[in-house]
C-alpha cells in the first residue's frame, strides 16, 4: 500500500514539475518604446484558446507570440536587445525574466528601457517618465544609488528568483 502511494505521489510530482518547468508560449508586447511586456502562457491551455490568443496578439501592432523554446533560445533578441541603456550591467536581466515567466504564468512582466523591471502602475509611469527625460537629455538620467529607492531595480523584484543577485 505504501509503495502504491509513493509511486502515485512521484507521478503527481513529476507531472506537476513538468507543468511548472516551462510555459508553452510567451506573448511579447513591444508596442511601447519605454517598456516591453512579457506574459507566459501555460502549456495546459487548450489549443482553441491558444488560437484565440494568437489571433488577438497578431491583431496588435508591436506584439508577437513565441513558443517557449523559441523565446528561451533567443533571449538576446527578445530581452537584451530591448534594453536601450543598461543601468544594471552587473545583473543577468534575461535570466530573471526567464525565471519569472517560468514561475508565474499569465502574470505580465514589464522590462523597462533601462533594464529595470515594472510590475505596478507606478513602475510603468516611472519608466515612461525616465524614458522621456532620457530622449531629451540622455546624460541627465542616472541610476538611483540606493536600490531600495529605485522603483524598477531588478533585485527588488527578482531577488528570490535568481541566485546570482547581490543584496
Amino acid at each position: 500500500m505504501l509503495k502504491h502511494i509513493l509511486v502515485s505521489l512521484a507521478i503527481m510530482l513529476m507531472t506537476f514539475m513538468s507543468v511548472i518547468a516551462a510555459p508553452g508560449y510567451v506573448i511579447i508586447d513591444a508596442s511601447k518604446p519605454h517598456v516591453t511586456v512579457y506574459t507566459s502562457i501555460p502549456k495546459s491551455l487548450p489549443d482553441a484558446d491558444i488560437d484565440k490568443v494568437r489571433a488577438q496578439v497578431s491583431a496588435q501592432a508591436g506584439a508577437s507570440m513565441e513558443t517557449w523554446d523559441a523565446f528561451k533560445n533567443n533571449l538576446n533578441l527578445h530581452v537584451e536587445a530591448r534594453i536601450q541603456k543598461n543601468d544594471y550591467p552587473e545583473l543577468s536581466i534575461k535570466e530573471g525574466v526567464m525565471a519569472f515567466l517560468e514561475k508565474y504564468e499569465g502574470i505580465p512582466l514589464g522590462l523597462a528601457w533601462n533594464g529595470g523591471i515594472a510590475f505596478t502602475y507606478n513602475d510603468y509611469v516611472y519608466t515612461q517618465k525616465t524614458y522621456q527625460t532620457y530622449l531629451k537629455k540622455p546624460d541627465s538620467v542616472t541610476r538611483t544609488s540606493d536600490r531600495r529607492r529605485d522603483p524598477v531595480h531588478p533585485v527588488n523584484h527578482f531577488g528570490a528568483l535568481m541566485s546570482n543577485l547581490p543584496d
